[in-house]
């Protein structure tokens, strides 16, 4: 689904291309914020994950994600399919 569903608990995933060394310190972060979101790894030696989320709490995930930005490399991607071809979003 996409993050512009009129649900509140509808999911929104998004997906980051990251630093192998940075990926646990991503899912201990993600974690401490109970509820918050799932990180899925998706493809282990691209260090591709998915962060889903529900849509009412994607805002609080933009903090962190904005936040987690100053500490560790994220790089956002469009996938077309969980595991599909990845590409850097353009800002």
């Amino acid at each position: 689904m996409s993050r512009n569903d009129t649900s509140p608990f509808a999911p929104c995933r998004r997906y980051f291309r990251l630093d192998r060394r940075d990926l646990a310190y991503l899912t201990f972060i993600m974690e401490a914020y109970e509820g918050l979101a799932t990180v899925t790894t998706l493809e282990p030696k691209e260090t591709l994950v998915s962060i889903t989320t529900l849509s009412s709490r994607a805002a609080e995930l933009d903090g962190l994600i904005t936040a987690l930005r100053g500490e560790i490399t994220l790089t956002e991607t469009a996938c077309a399919a969980e595991g599909g071809t990845c590409h850097a979003r353009q800002p």
